[in-house]
């Protein structure tokens, strides 16, 4: 007899459980399309989010090295430095802003832009980094180490 109330208990619990299952439904088409949609209206706004970040950090770099280059050939022009090509007060400007960007990241860079970051949290361009795009920007002349030398 106990064994006839064990397998009238398992009767009602399997018959419970198929009412249950019985309520439950596979996702049909509609649901699916919902949440593909919802998916690619995530991804699109993730996208475009990304390109206006990109897009305000490389405007701040820009502007860093546009205002590098302007001050460098002031000082340039004080000095009466004449040997000096046109093109390398730019280079070197662009290089330093890409190292720092390259430090900071372009969310930071982005945050500078928008005046929601003070520039001075940002972490600073170092001599081994002004170094290194001197060194890139340099190309040794004879001509100018005989002159030099002279």
């Amino acid at each position: 007899m106990t064994d006839n109330k064990l397998v009238s208990s398992g009767v009602h619990v399997t018959q419970g459980r198929g009412t249950a299952l019985g309520q439950l439904r596979w996702p049909g088409p509609r649901s699916w399309k919902r949440e593909a949609t919802f998916l690619v209206a995530i991804l699109m706004g993730l996208t475009a989010g990304y390109f206006t970040v990109s897009h305000f950090a490389s405007q701040a770099a820009q502007d860093l090295a546009d205002r590098c280059t302007a001050r460098f050939e002031i000082e340039l022009e004080n000095a009466d430095i004449d040997s000096l090509t046109r093109a390398l007060p730019q280079s070197l400007c662009e290089c330093l802003a890409n190292s720092l960007l390259d430090k900071n990241g372009i969310a930071r860079m982005a945050m500078v832009n928008w005046r929601l970051l003070d520039p001075l949290a940002l972490e600073p361009v170092t001599e081994k980094d002004e170094d290194s795009c001197i060194n890139a920007l340099w190309v040794p002349s004879v001509e100018l180490a005989k002159r030099l030398s002279i």
